[in-house]
């Protein structure tokens, strides 16, 4: 039996196989699934946001990702990584979604897809102004495209992760991706720039404190 410290070190398919094992202590087989959500459960994440674009929607849709896991724990043969096993599962469970969505009336929402990386107050301008060029940058892409880019550079992905993700084959992949990057730049290459330099000279004016007040100029020697 495991100790509680050694689960980490366990590959995946010992992970499931602890988890699976009726002989084993209820407590143990908690220990070697929470293993495998804390090990897989921010990629999960990170497709379902991809996918649904959305940080509520996204959190429903990895819970019930790693249900499906401990309902078809059993059934897992290894044929494939666990992780593409994931993948799928999890793009599965958010085109399902957005086609329940879609027969329902819908109603108009907030676009929440930046919460999380709009720049904070104490941001400098400069950097408020780069994080709005670069997401009208990518907004211009096609979906596919942008959700692609997304898994692969931010999100840490692997091309075979993210093509299984997406259902598409590794080649597509990197080939969108590959363009993806190219427009990508293109885009903020040819972005005009906003920041305004300040005049000529003002760089040199010293600032006065409020609580200082301007000190007067030379009036010439005192009067004796």
């Amino acid at each position: 039996m495991a100790a509680i410290g050694a689960w980490g070190e366990l590959d995946d398919q010992q992970l499931l196989s602890s988890f699976v094992d009726v002989t084993r202590s209820r407590n143990d087989r908690e220990l070697a699934f929470r293993e495998l959500v804390a090990r897989y459960r921010h990629r999960v994440f990170a497709v379902c946001f991809r996918v649904l674009d959305d940080h509520a929607d996204a959190e429903d849709a990895t819970q019930e990702t790693f249900v499906k896991l401990a309902r078809g724990a059993d059934g897992f043969r290894g044929e494939a990584k666990l992780s593409t096993w994931l993948y799928r599962v999890a793009h599965n469970v958010c085109t399902d979604r957005i086609r329940y969505e879609a027969r329902r009336p819908s109603t108009p929402v907030d676009d929440v897809a930046a919460v999380g990386t709009e720049p904070s107050v104490a941001d400098t301008s400069e950097a408020h102004a780069t994080a709005t060029v670069v997401g009208a940058a990518l907004a211009r892409l096609d979906q596919r495209s942008r959700q692609l880019l997304l898994l692969v550079a931010v999100d840490g992905l692997s091309y075979a992760e993210a093509a299984e993700a997406a259902d598409l084959p590794v080649g597509t992949v990197k080939s969108r991706v590959s363009r993806a990057r190219v427009q990508l730049g293109e885009l903020l290459a040819d972005a005009p720039d906003d920041r305004q330099d300040p005049p000529h000279g003002a760089a040199d004016v010293p600032r006065i404190s409020r609580s200082e007040p301007a000190r007067p100029g030379p009036r010439g020697p005192p009067e004796p």
